[in-house]
């Protein structure tokens, strides 16, 4: 968020806009589809989508999947579209944040509100799901355990009060949050009544239909009180393989894509015809999970070793470049989107082979005859795990297993269906693996902090797939979580970063662009955005010329 004045003011106010409706013309980018034409309702839009949800859970473990599948059902009240954090119809009013102590926010809920089934949304909902959120086997807590208690004794207005000063407050309910229906889920088991989707909804779509492993479609919500879609219907066609996905599109299949594959030039696209192609930088980042528990990487040495082994600048021009030309490595778990906050810690680690025989050999490893490192009777072997038919990670791949060959790491590629399930479980060396903030917000504590491994007493539940865990570099971040002035914020963060870097849990590699490619003779006020659910913030704006898609 931009300035000081919304952490330190009683009262100041977020922009009011609809997630998905007219909202601000500053919170958008316009792609070449926008000319004004009169919307008409009507039409069935088809998206490719890699994958699925497990299940609609949001907080448990089955629930993580492309995004927007099960967002697009889910109220909350604020929102990151258009580099700025954003009210969403949700509220009648902006947020009041008091800074306290204790700090305080209140979210003032739209009267219109109501769930699909027309039970009014209330404050007691945002409490059960901050009940859920701090219960046991949670995915992501990101935020909610911060909140010291919810206060629904006015059915209309929300009061949140934080234990401590938190400096990304807009996250519970909003950016990392929803709001899940008390009178459809308490005394439930809520994995349960979720788990093949929900019949109802609190946004402007609605789930029809789920057909595993081929489709989820959502029709619109007829009790949504917002703005509504104009289309009839919203379907995700389950397309793993990209190039698969792109066939697919050129035949007309489906008329909107957000990846390609990575042979497919920039150029080659706008040449298709009736097709729109629009590529931004997204809050997305991609890179490289070390497991700091597993040997050879359970050595801060090694780690270090094996980030000077990468050219990370060839790296990025051969899997990215092709889309976009002046494509560089990013420096940190966040890209330039971050805006200010964006910094490069990271920086330090580029090919430098000296440097690695330097640290290998501090650390008592040698060259074996066949040049890889060994040391006691062990191998630096590396296991580098990926996802099963996604090209661009194998070329990746390809390339980081001769890099790493050449600087005395034996990389074997382990490419699965299951990757997300072999880091939480902590059974691989190195994995790849990608995140979209939520806002432009820095804190990196839930995939940094020691709290936040997966481990079986948890449900495998948590984002810290390194598997860090270091009192100096929870402190760090806890203190990125807590400071509210940004100016020493910022140096927080320099602090923070300098050690995560230092342990190297993570190497970054490249920033996610957000990528359109879709139907421009058919589809009608597709907008792209920085944000984490990149053009589906604005998705009741979309329609199809004369109501066929």
């Amino acid at each position: 968020m931009k300035g000081k004045a919304i952490v330190f003011l009683v009262g100041v106010a977020l922009v009011a806009a609809a997630c998905g409706g007219s909202g601000n013309g500053n919170a958008r980018r316009a792609t070449p589809s926008t000319a004004a034409e009169t919307p008409v309702n009507g039409g069935t839009l088809v998206i490719r989508t890699s994958g699925e949800p497990g299940c609609w859970d949001p907080f448990a473990p089955c629930g993580s999947g492309p995004l927007p599948i099960s967002a697009l059902t889910w109220p909350r009240a604020v929102v990151f579209m258009g580099g700025k954090i954003t009210a969403t119809p949700l509220l009648a009013a902006e947020p009041i944040l008091e800074r306290g102590p204790p700090q305080r926010l209140t979210y003032r809920i739209n009267p219109k509100a109501v769930w699909s089934d027309l039970t009014p949304i209330t404050s007691s909902d945002f409490l059960y799901t901050w009940e859920q959120a701090v219960g046991p086997n949670v995915r992501n807590r990101a935020g909610w355990e911060q909140i010291a208690g919810v206060d629904d004794s006015d059915p209309k207005t929300a009061v949140i009060t934080f234990k401590q000063p938190y400096a990304a407050w807009t996250n519970p309910f909003g950016a990392l949050g929803i709001v899940l229906p008390k009178h459809l889920l308490d005394g439930k088991d809520r994995l349960a009544e979720m788990k093949d989707g929900v019949t109802w909804s609190g946004g402007p779509w609605k789930l029809d239909r789920w057909t595993k492993s081929q489709e989820v479609r959502f029709v619109p919500n007829p009790n949504y009180w917002g703005d509504k879609p104009h289309l009839d219907a919203l379907v995700f066609k389950i397309i793993p393989d990209i190039g698969a996905a792109f066939a697919a599109y050129k035949s007309g299949q489906v008329s909107l894509l957000q990846a390609v594959p990575p042979d497919v030039t920039l150029a080659e696209l706008k040449a298709l015809p009736d097709t729109a192609v629009d590529v931004i930088a997204s809050l997305a980042f991609n890179g490289l999970d070390l497991n700091t528990e597993k040997p050879p990487l359970d050595s801060t040495a090694v780690r270090q070793a094996l980030a000077y082994a990468t050219d990370r600048e060839t790296l990025v021009t051969q899997a990215y470049g092709l889309l976009q030309p002046d494509i560089k490595p990013i420096q940190a778990l966040m890209t330039p989107a971050n805006g200010r906050w964006y910094i490069e810690p990271y920086a330090r680690y580029h090919r430098d082979l000296a440097r690695v025989d330097q640290l290998m050999r501090g650390a008592g490893w040698a060259r074996a005859q066949d040049g890889i490192w060994a040391k006691g009777g062990q191998r630096a072997q590396i296991d580098l795990v990926g996802d099963s038919g996604n090209s661009t990670v194998v070329l990746q791949e390809q390339i980081l297993q001769s890099q790493w060959k050449e600087a005395g790491f034996d990389a074997r590629i382990n490419n699965v269906s299951n990757r997300l399930d072999l880091l939480r479980r902590g059974a691989y060396n190195v994995g790849f693996d990608s995140d979209a903030g939520p806002s432009d917000d820095p804190s990196r504590c839930a995939r940094l902090c020691g709290r936040s491994i997966p481990t079986d007493a948890n449900g495998l539940s948590g984002a810290n797939l390194g598997r860090l865990a270091d009192p100096a570099n929870d402190a760090a971040w806890d203190l990125v979580n807590s400071e509210v002035d940004e100016a020493k914020r910022l140096e927080a963060l320099k602090a923070a970063y300098q050690i995560t870097a230092d342990l190297v849990p993570y190497l970054p590699i490249a920033p996610g662009p957000s990528l359109l490619v879709y139907n421009s003779a058919r589809l009608r006020g597709i907008v792209n955005d920085s944000g984490p659910n990149g053009p589906y913030v604005f998705t009741t704006n979309w329609f199809c010329h004369g109501g066929v898609c």
